[in-house]
């Protein structure tokens, strides 16, 4: 089996909240994070802004994408509430030629509503994310690497008030295989101390840490492996303005501390 190349970074925080489909009320999580969120801190991090809808489709298209969960973390629930003007009332102000881009243009307004929301979140979690080329398409890997070492936007972990507790330590890793490729990150982590003193009092992956990984993606040996899971998300990117996602397949590996020996 030919070697590949992966873009390999860790993802750890105080808080963490990449989430479920947020309809309402509810903003649930997965038990990891999503493709769209791991792609939306990429393109931050090239300073891509969020209406450039061409650019996130590239990266969609190109890139794939697997996350082993180092830690899952504690979860946390916020009861959340937060006032915001009816429709009628901030079309009414527009209309008037009062400006209506700001949240004390929205404070403003003559009629307010109470939004209630339960928001989750992991705290202490961590994550390893890979990241590959897929079959047919093209992408400089290393360019996206400089990218995360010195972004052009803030980073954060699914949301705004969650920034990250170190830096995602880049890493460019030649393996045949995508558990080899995690195994090989790991070992280039401790030989160069790069790991920090908060990395150091995570657990260690072990074998029961699993590794989530995108379908149809390129790895046909990952695929072939008998006896994982393979469930649906609703992370692909179909527009990033618009929050619209469609549904993708991944897989799932079990870590096992052997590929740490044999990488």
């Amino acid at each position: 089996m030919a070697e590949r190349e992966f873009l390999i970074f860790r993802l750890m925080g105080p808080m963490m909240a990449f989430g479920d489909i947020a309809v309402g009320e509810w903003r649930g999580l997965w038990d990891a994070p999503s493709k769209s969120g791991v792609l939306g801190l990429v393109a931050a991090a090239l300073g891509v802004s969020r209406q450039d809808d061409a650019a996130h489709a590239g990266l969609e298209a190109d890139l794939g994408f697997a996350v082993r969960v180092d830690h899952m973390g504690t979860p946390l629930r916020d009861y959340h509430t937060a006032q915001a003007p009816t429709e009628a009332a901030r079309t009414r102000r527009k209309k008037g030629g009062l400006p209506t881009e700001t949240r004390k243009a929205d404070l403003e307004c003559d009629d307010l509503n109470t939004v209630l929301s339960e928001r989750f979140y992991r705290l202490e979690a961590a994550v390893t994310v890979a990241l590959w080329v897929k079959p047919g398409r093209s992408r400089d890997l290393a360019v996206l690497k400089e990218a995360l070492r010195r972004p052009r936007f803030t980073l954060y972990l699914g949301r705004k008030s969650c920034p990250l507790g170190a830096p995602p330590q880049p890493l460019l890793i030649f393996a045949e295989g995508l558990l080899s490729a995690l195994g090989r990150y790991d070992a280039c982590l401790r030989e160069g101390d790069l790991y920090l003193r908060k990395v150091r009092r995570l657990p260690r992956p072990d074998a029961s840490m699993p590794v989530w990984f995108e379908w149809n993606a390129g790895l046909e040996y990952e695929e072939s492996l008998p006896g994982h899971p393979v469930r649906l998300r609703r992370d692909r990117v179909r527009n990033r303005a618009l929050w619209h996602f469609a549904e993708r397949q991944e897989g799932c590996l079990v870590w096992s501390a052997l590929e740490e020996v044999s990488a």
